[in-house]
């Protein structure tokens, strides 16, 4: 069934409109990856399978479960890293770069 513990997230599974393309992440549980926000300036980041332990500079650690969704556009430098020992994957959802026009007469 979509969105149980083993199923496809509902907003992961089918197509996504036009503007919008889907990249997934695989974060291992070690080294812990430093993070900054210009990475993944304007995505939403679900966690898709296995856990995301967030550290940040001041220290703390927070913890997000599959079907979390985050955004990391405003983070100060952080690390990111699977937990309880196992990778996660992430799935970025963002727009596709707007190409400008420009008018030349």
């Amino acid at each position: 069934m979509p969105g149980d513990e083993h199923g496809p997230l509902p907003l992961l599974d089918g197509a996504l409109p036009g503007s919008f393309h889907r990249e997934e992440v695989l974060v291992p549980p070690d080294p812990p990856r430093v993070l900054a926000g210009a990475e993944w300036p304007d995505g939403l980041i679900v966690v898709e399978r296995g856990v995301l332990e967030v550290t940040t500079p001041d220290g703390a650690t927070a913890r997000f479960d599959r079907g979390s969704v985050l955004a990391f556009a405003r983070t100060r430098a952080a690390t990111i890293r699977g937990g309880d020992g196992e990778a996660a994957v992430l799935v970025v959802i963002r727009r596709w770069p707007v190409q400008r026009v420009t008018d030349t007469a």
